[in-house]
């Protein structure tokens, strides 16, 4: 893809969503599709005549060209770790050599970015060295990255030289780059300007700022980000940084502060970086002369400074920086520093660079009045955060100078660059400024660490935010701290590794004994009988934490009601869309006032329930209540009344009628999931219980026959539906006789059809009266629409498969297919090719879910789940993957989810503790070779092992644990 970016100022993005960084070369969801992930360069052609190139130059041209092919990189790479406003993601981009014998590369500061760095450069020979970033500018587009010289064995390596003092408008330059991952591309073009503004990338994102930029009339290409804009002779005039695509135009970064800045890299040595927390920009005489600069004061500056065309203007200053301490404002035109007329940004950071720690007196021109001021200029480096701390997925860092900038803040505070698990259902929105967590204020990162590790685990804490464009709007959520899924990390930048030295804090209080809490319900008003408004005490609110994304799901927190069956035992029914998986934290909210833990007891098979359970004694002397549930179903025609909660929070009662009964219908996901199957779905006739999303249906007396809850649908989208209570008793009925549920399955997916479907199939007319007689409202034959693999089933079932009876019943509606979880096995006549057969079917344990899940690389291996094997036809392994992170090593290398792993390093894959053997034995840092299969399609992945911040993790099932999972994470 190719580059997008834009000049002008960008809408700020959707709090929902990530910002889209617009870049040349880096690609990502966070990061806008510039380039695709690749694994090699190709050799370019190099003679390209421009519009603007005279033929008597093109055999320069390809002297020059092919002189500087050896000195240019590919860069591959990824972000594993949010940082700033840098977000996890890999990409392709470009660099070139500046110094072989140090092995010194420059490139974009977009590309080393502000956070960690993991990649490799492939020279032009298709060697690969590991490359490390050891300087990224504070504000300007550049950084340098390291490799090892003597990696490189095949190639002599050439030095690009730097020559910023050429660049003039109207020379002609070629731009030679990484063509969208591919291959080395070279783009014809010409400085048509050397003094424009910096572009703006949008908010939220890395802006350049304080520079002239280059401006040239040529197209992109995508991973062109840290090309070298060579001239004629072969030197680096400018680096490419940005452009626009619908215009053909690019955007260089001079050189003159790169150069600068790799003389000190060279040596050894601290780069200065001075500032006064201003932003300047360059507008023209005729600007400034509306601003009120006096006339005999332009004349001055012309006379001093020819062939400039205006001044520095300053368009930010930051609140409580030196500028502002000192007495500057916004629109201050800049004369001079120390007595030299300044109207360069050059100029003026040469000042601000040499005098960091020191005082500058400045003459600004405010109004049409010279105004001196003493400016202290203080150390950027020290606004700008090469620090952060993780918290399970939520990253925090000190706000950046760079950040502040952008919205005007002081350079104080805790900013969120994810916000992750902390901020929940926020978790996905940027701009993040954390205020005070449990009631404690923070203006770092050291406080932020001081207060999260003094907090007991599995403790509840308020957490106070605001977002950094609108500080007036204060924002609160409740957080729960769960120190087994989420411990609390500081990692600091080493450039002399390369790496992020990280410290685990640990000490940190144990979870606080719970003390019975004696709390009371709304009541019910109105005309209600005493049976149905005593409902009201059974619901309560269940959240769910899942710390990984497993089974097709993704991590995250879900919340909605449930009801209590059971207060002796502490019984409480919730939908499925709210407990998708067995790995999850759960707790309950009894009415609205406290939280006490809870656990899984069971997740139904086929049916949108899950059963969990609390432990009583929590709740002191509450009077709770539990449902009674009734065995007799809802029937089109009958009456019932909801008990549900208001969007207000009280509780309501609605009377509505069942319009129908019909067999629930969901498609299957891209990414295969759990879905809710042969179940018979109550719909009901009043509009207003749509509005509600849970809701007990009862009869006059208060007996609970059905329930109304929300249901994943396709692709993690949301539906209600209502079922009928006697469809789940099988499993709640159990549980209230202090069993464990014993659920036997035909693991099978029925769909309902007209007769006319099976009569065309061969259904005799016998048949036909047979199961029309005493038949429902609904006039429907059931057929096997899915058999899951490696099942029993799977042997003797077929798809299309007509049922006709079941154990001599016949099947005329979908609850016939309830006697499957009582019986060992099963006799079943069925219509296959115009004949019936009679087959005998052994029925197997309801499905309990995995045992255990493998992290390596960056990606979620399990065994199979059962949605998996309902959808596939071919299990080539006993291993999947299930989930590949962003950033991750497995990303970067091109490995996908929904893959069956069958051998890596060439060891057969045959279960998922093979594969754990297998995988634990690869060293850090190096290939491992991944064989896969999908549809019978395989396919090898070379993907290289980053344990440092990928460490391998296993997960197991342990009933000792409240999440009913231990964490036994090592590093391989």
């Amino acid at each position: 893809m190719v580059e997008k970016v834009l000049e002008m100022d960008v809408d700020s993005p959707q709090q929902s969503t990530f910002p889209k960084r617009r870049r040349t070369g880096l690609t990502s969801p966070n990061i806008n599709n510039d380039i695709e992930v690749a694994h090699g360069v190709e050799h370019p052609s190099v003679a390209v005549v421009s519009d603007v190139t005279s033929l008597r130059d093109v055999p320069k041209w390809q002297e020059a060209t092919e002189a500087a092919l050896a000195g240019i990189v590919a860069v591959r790479a990824s972000q594993p770790i949010s940082f700033d406003t840098d977000y996890v993601t890999c990409f392709n981009a470009t660099g070139f050599i500046i110094d072989a014998e140090r092995g010194i590369i420059l490139t974009n500061r977009h590309v080393v970015g502000a956070g960690p760095f993991v990649g490799e450069a492939i020279m032009y020979d298709h060697e690969e060295v590991e490359v490390s970033g050891i300087y990224r500018d504070p504000i300007h587009d550049f950084g340098f990255l390291r490799f090892d010289p003597k990696r490189v064995k095949y190639m002599k390596m050439v030095e690009i030289p730097l020559a910023p003092e050429q660049a003039r408008v109207g020379i002609d330059v070629r731009i030679i780059g990484n063509d969208a991952g591919e291959k080395l591309s070279i783009l014809a073009g010409s400085i048509s300007r050397i003094d424009r503004n910096a572009p703006d990338y949008g908010t939220y994102t890395y802006n350049d700022f304080n520079t002239f930029y280059i401006q040239s009339a040529s197209n992109l290409s995508g991973g062109s980000s840290g090309s070298p804009v060579i001239d004629i002779h072969g030197n680096a005039v400018a680096l490419q940084a940005g452009g626009r695509t619908n215009e053909a135009t690019n955007f260089f970064l001079p050189l003159d502060r790169v150069k600068r800045a790799y003389e000190f890299i060279r040596e050894g040595k601290t780069v200065p970086r001075g500032t006064v927390q201003i932003k300047f920009t360059y507008s023209p005489f005729d600007d400034v002369r509306r601003l009120g600069l006096p006339e005999e004061t332009e004349a001055m500056v012309r006379r001093m400074r020819p062939g400039g065309i205006g001044m520095l203007v300053a368009v930010t200053v930051l609140p409580d920086g030196p500028g502002s301490t000192a007495g500057l404002e916004e629109g201050d035109v800049l004369v001079s520093i120390n007595g030299e007329i300044v109207t360069h940004f050059v100029t003026l950071e040469e000042m601000l660079d040499d005098n960091v720690g020191n005082t500058l007196k400045l003459v600004v021109n405010r109004g049409g009045t010279d105004i001196e001021v003493d400016v202290a200029v203080e150390d950027m480096h020290d606004i700008t955060p090469s620090r952060m701390v993780t918290y399970g997925d939520t990253i925090v860092n000190n706000l950046s100078y760079q950040l502040a900038n952008s919205f005007n803040r002081p350079v104080s505070g805790v900013y969120a660059a994810f916000a992750g698990t902390l901020m929940s259902p926020f978790s996905d929105h940027v701009g993040i400024l954390i205020e005070s967590i449990d009631s404690k204020s923070m203006n770092n990162i050291d406080e932020f660490v001081d207060v999260m590790k003094a907090i007991p685990d599995r403790s509840y804490v308020n957490v106070v935010f605001y977002y950094i464009h609108d500080k007036s709007a204060k924002h609160t959520v409740l957080a729960q701290v769960l120190r087994q899924w989420n411990s609390l990390r500081m990692y600091t930048r080493n450039d002399k590794t390369g790496v992020w030295d990280c410290k685990k804090i640990p000490d940190y209080p144990k979870p606080c004994e719970i003390a019975p809490t004696d709390v009371k319900f709304p009541t019910m008003e109105g005309d209600v009988p005493k049976g149905v408004a005593d409902l009201v005490r059974s619901i309560v609110r269940v959240r769910c934490y899942m710390p990984i994304s497993t089974e097709g799901n993704y991590d995250g927190e879900w919340s909605s009601y449930g009801v209590v069956v059971d207060a002796k035992r502490g019984l409480v029914l919730v939908s499925r869309r709210t407990i998708q998986v067995s790995l999850c934290e759960l707790s309950l909210i009894v009415a609205d006032s406290v939280f006490i833990p809870a656990k899984l007891l069971f997740l139904h098979p086929t049916h949108n329930i899950a059963i969990i359970q609390y432990d009583p004694k929590h709740l002191g002397a509450t009077d709770i209540y539990a449902a009674p549930l009734s065995e007799k179903p809802l029937k089109q025609g009958d009456e019932t009344r909801m008990v549900t909660q208001s969007r207000f929070g009280g509780p309501v009662c609605i009377k509505t009628v069942v319009s129908g009964v019909a067999p629930v219908s969901i498609r299957e996901s891209t990414e295969p999931r759990w879905r809710c199957i042969n179940t018979e779905v109550i719909h009901l006739e009043s509009q207003s219980v749509k509005s509600h999303g849970f809701g007990l249906l009862s009869d006059e007396d208060g007996r609970v026959q059905g329930l109304y809850m929300s249901c994943m649908k396709e692709d993690n989208k949301d539906m209600k539906i209502a079922i009928n209570v006697c469809d789940i008793m099988p499993a709640v009925a159990p549980l209230q006789n202090g069993m464990s549920p014993t659920l036997r399955c035909l693991n099978v997916e029925v769909e309902a059809r007209p007769f006319i479907t099976a009569r065309v199939s061969g259904l005799s007319d016998a048949r036909l009266q047979e199961l029309q007689q005493g038949m429902s409202s609904t006039a429907l034959v059931f057929r096997i629409k899915k058999v899951e693999n490696l099942s029993t089933a799977y042997k003797v079932l077929k798809e299309l498969d007509y049922i006709i009876s079941i154990n001599g019943k016949l099947m005329r509606e979908l609850s016939d297919l309830n006697i499957q979880y009582t019986q060992q096995s099963l006799e079943i006549v069925v219509l296959r090719d115009k004949k019936e057969l009679t087959l005998q079917i052994a029925t197997t344990d309801y499905d309990k879910g995995v045992n255990k899940i493998v992290s390596w690389s960056g990606a979620t291996f399990q065994a199979p789940h059962k949605a998996v094997l309902q959808q596939t036809r071919i299990v080539p392994s006993g291993v999947y993957c299930t989930n590949v992170a962003n950033g991750s090593p497995a990303c970067q290398y091109s490995l996908e989810s929904c893959n069956w792993i069958t051998h890596v390093n060439g060891e057969k894959i045959t279960d998922i503790d093979s594969f754990e053997r297998a995988v634990r034995a690869c060293a850090d840092g190096t290939y491992v070779r991944i064989k896969t299969d999908v549809f019978e399609i395989r396919k090898v992945y070379s993907v290289k092992t980053c344990y440092h911040y990928w460490p391998t993790q296993t997960l197991v099932r342990d009933d000792s644990m409240p999440s009913g999972w231990r964490n036994a994470e090592k590093s391989a």
